[in-house]
């Protein structure tokens, strides 16, 4: 008996799992496939089959709006349009205007979450 329940607990441990396709991550409005990064840049590649864009982090900053559950639209802005904004700490305590210093982590930039790296 005890080698049956100790062959099911092997097997469900072993099943395999599945990541959604992506058709309800979008950046800048646009279905997208695939995000990978490759040292300080991403690359992204979309669902339409257009070329791939590719960002330079530095200049990159991912921030997750209206998250209700895993599926989690994705935005990307570039620092230049989130300069001169109030920045905030999770914790509410105000961190400046300017994203420049900043040490990476999670912030709040025009009332959006805001992962710095």
């Amino acid at each position: 008996m005890k080698k049956i329940l100790w062959t099911g607990s092997l097997l469900l441990l072993c099943t395999a799992v599945m990541a959604d396709d992506g058709d309800k991550t979008t950046i800048d409005g646009m279905k997208i496939q695939k995000i990978t990064f490759d040292g300080d840049k991403m690359t992204v590649k979309y669902n339409d089959g257009t070329a791939d864009a590719t960002f330079d982090m530095a200049e990159v900053v991912i921030s997750f709006e209206g998250a209700t559950s895993i599926e989690e639209r994705i935005t990307i802005a570039r620092q230049a349009g989130l300069e001169g904004k109030a920045i905030y700490t999770l914790k509410g305590v105000y961190a400046g205007k300017s994203m420049a210093g900043l040490k990476p982590g999670l912030y709040v930039i025009d009332g959006k979450k805001v992962l710095i790296k």
